[in-house]
């Protein structure tokens, strides 16, 4: 079996060219609700296929989407939209400042609670109960990073754990943040093995005056996109098509650092894996969509797999 090669593709024919169906999937994109991609190609007119057409030339004008889950949403920070809101001046950082003194002072008025509202809406801000808990994950976040700096033991209180489904607290040496500072790698004391926990999951992180005294079996664990870890990188590239393309962004949106156009209708993404998988996976389930361009051992990995699945057939 030789490499995995895209399928020469046709350029279908364009998505719904009246005005109308332009105008009503802008506005829905604008409502502040996140929509699947059925509703929106639905909205416009067209199948979900060529839809993923229409968000590329949507980033082409300008319009960039924000991706929750399975869902889009406009992004408020597009220059096509900068361009129509010039007159608001409060810029994001200014909109987020005043959304945390709103939550801060807990003003039960009607104004208040309008002004968080709007500032929600239009700057993409967490809402509610879900702004006191992004606050609390930036206060344990700045403990960390201080704990790092200091080399000092924390204490991760309350940490709620999906394996052992209990909440503990766990006695740590933090050193090295993940994941865009989503997790916090550290050497448990109690069971002496480097552990990766995520911020979300911990109540409240207390700095105690303990330096490391561990920091000789520290070690580092790599996360690829696909959520593997391991100690070993694997060095992948692969060809996708616009409908490979938009799919992996749509499950994987950090991959979009990671990738580059290489003509109208190809993307190439350059990454490093921990394992071959959660690739594989991928690469398998559109097949006709993505050819591997460069790694060996993903393509030994993927003949392997195909000659297991037509065993079994």
């Amino acid at each position: 079996m030789g490499e995995l090669r895209t399928k020469p593709q046709l350029v279908p024919a364009p998505v719904r060219s009246h005005i109308g169906g332009w105008l009503a999937l802008i506005r829905l994109l604008a409502d502040g609700h996140g929509h699947s991609v059925r509703e929106l190609a639905t909205a416009m007119g067209t199948s979900t296929r060529n839809f993923y057409y229409a968000l590329e030339a949507l980033r082409q004008a300008g319009i960039n989407l924000l991706h929750r889950g399975r869902s889009y949403a406009l992004d408020p920070r597009s220059p096509f939209w900068n361009d129509l809101a010039g007159c608001v001046d409060f810029t994001h950082d200014e909109a987020a400042y005043l959304h945390r003194l709103l939550i801060a002072s807990a003003d039960p008025h009607a104004l208040a609670d309008g002004a968080r509202s709007k500032l929600e809406r239009f700057y993409d801000l967490p809402t509610d109960e879900g702004a006191r808990l992004h606050h609390q994950q930036f206060v344990n976040t700045e403990q960390l990073e201080r704990a790092m700096a200091m080399r000092r033991v924390v204490i991760l209180h309350g940490y709620a754990s999906p394996h052992s489904r209990s909440i503990a607290d766990r006695v740590v040496e933090p050193f090295l943040f993940q994941g865009d500072k989503a997790d916090v790698r550290a050497y448990e004391i109690k069971s002496h093995q480097n552990k990766t926990f995520k911020i979300a999951r911990i109540g409240q992180v207390e700095v105690v005056d303990t330096p490391w005294f561990n920091e000789a079996f520290h070690r580092e664990v790599f996360t690829d996109l696909f959520m593997f870890s391991g100690e070993e990188r694997h060095a992948v590239s692969l060809r996708l098509s616009l409908l490979a393309y938009r799919l992996l962004l749509e499950e994987y949106p950090q991959a979009a650092s990671q990738t580059v156009q290489e003509d109208a209708h190809h993307w190439r993404l350059d990454t490093d894996v921990a394992s071959y998988v959660g690739i594989s996976r991928f690469v398998l389930g559109l097949f006709d969509e993505i050819e591997v361009v460069a790694g060996d051992g993903l393509r030994d990995y993927l003949h392997k797999r195909i000659a297991r699945m037509t065993a079994n057939l």
